[in-house]
């Protein structure tokens, strides 16, 4: 699942764990630049983005999926 985070966000290292505790094998890739995050995980959405909320981001689903460097969602179409 695909996010878009407010401007104000906390890092790599915070985001991953507070997916990992929702589940211990999330993934998570982040774009800094365009404020994206994706995460690979077991959880659901609203459980992300509570997850999120509790940590101070504010978030929400992004409505179509995007090319997150080193994430699993390339088209083939960049360039």
């Amino acid at each position: 699942m695909q996010f878009e985070l407010s401007t104000a966000h906390p890092d790599a290292a915070s985001l991953t764990a507070a997916m990992r505790a929702l589940d211990p094998q999330a993934k998570v890739v982040l774009d800094t630049d365009r404020g994206r995050l994706e995460v690979l995980a077991s959880a659901s959405g609203p459980q992300i983005l509570e997850a999120l909320a509790r940590i101070g981001c504010v978030a929400r689903p992004l409505e179509k999926e995007v090319h997150i460097s080193g994430g699993s969602t390339c088209c083939g179409h960049c360039g």
